[in-house]
């Protein structure tokens, strides 16, 4: 039978593999364009901007610095790398104060009437606003999450899925798994892998990490023995992978695609909070080393919103631990 690696990729092994590849690079080569070249190209604009007003430039300037709030705010930067953002930022901020000095001195008074003159840019600035207001919103908690330590110990890690906004996190439309998260950590040059998709799971940070008890409970069931598959390789039938369920009180925590052989307990173990429970892998259903957490209520099997230590993981939230 054919090997299916990742989509829908079937056929002979190096078909399959490279077909595979081609599906996981394409989304990271579109992510690094638009948290890049997009920041850039908005500088860029910024800067040259020339209108016969103050208005008329505040409108633009603030429609572009509104575009690359979104993309801050959905950006993978442990993709794109911590210190671009800061790259970023204040190239966009040079660009900003450069382009309001040649301004400074112009009238205030906009071209009327405003839609004539400005529509388009007012569209986009509405637009752009209600998106940006839209996501912020999803970084807040939607009710009274459940506080429980931080599963991970030994780095700088990072949430690369997490938020109630799918395009902050892709579990957000999952019943049972809306407010989960997948972390991952980062280097000290930023990045959470040295290559932006390498196959070899050790240049990914993350791997390896020590993953320990969030909460004190009761094992209520574990798996392992699943390989750690090289990128893009996906197990799609054995979508968790590795994993370890803990019941704690009125809720069942799971965490996810752990290391081959580095599961240490069994069903019905007593584990307290901080006490190791496995390490970071790529078994199962997964495009790249991280660890997936989700908690659910034990008794409705709803998803239940939880916090690490007080703090709601969305993306791009670090904790150092």
């Amino acid at each position: 039978m054919s090997p299916r690696v990742a989509g829908g990729c079937i056929g002979n092994k190096p078909v399959a593999l490279a077909c595979g590849r081609m599906e996981h690079l394409l989304p990271l080569a579109i992510l690094l364009a638009v948290c890049i070249a997009f920041p850039i190209g908005l500088a860029w604009r910024i800067a040259k901007l020339d209108e016969a007003s103050r208005g008329a430039w505040a409108l633009k300037a603030a429609d572009s610095l509104l575009f690359f709030g979104l993309i801050l705010l959905v950006g993978r930067w442990d993709i794109a790398g911590l210190w671009t953002r800061a790259v970023l930022v204040v190239l966009v901020l040079l660009a900003f104060a450069a382009s309001w000095w040649r301004h400074a001195r112009r009238p205030w008074a906009l071209v009327r009437p405003l839609w004539r003159a400005h529509g388009v840019t007012l569209v986009s600035l509405v637009f752009y606003a209600t998106a940006f207001g839209y996501l912020a919103v999803g970084l807040a908690p939607a009710g009274s999450p459940t506080s429980l330590a931080f599963p991970l110990e030994g780095g700088r890690f990072m949430v690369a899925q997490g938020g109630n906004r799918t395009l902050l996190n892709h579990h957000h439309a999952h019943r049972r798994q809306r407010h989960a998260s997948d972390i991952v950590a980062v280097g000290p040059a930023g990045f959470r892998a040295i290559g932006a998709a390498p196959a070899d799971l050790s240049r990914y940070v993350v791997h390896g990490a020590k993953v320990v008890s969030p909460c004190t409970g009761t094992v209520a069931s574990v798996r392992d023995g699943l390989p750690d598959l090289a990128p893009p390789r996906r197990d799609k039938a054995n979508a968790s992978g590795n994993h370890i369920v803990i019941r704690c009180d009125a809720l069942q925590v799971e965490l996810a695609h752990l290391r081959q052989g580095s599961v240490v307990h069994k069903a019905g173990d007593a584990v307290t909070v901080g006490q190791r429970v496995g390490a970071v892998g790529n078994s199962g259903n997964t495009t790249e080393p991280h660890l997936h957490i989700h908690a659910v209520d034990a008794v409705t099997g709803e998803a239940a919103e939880i916090a690490f230590d007080g703090e709601v993981p969305v993306r791009n939230r670090i904790f150092e631990r």
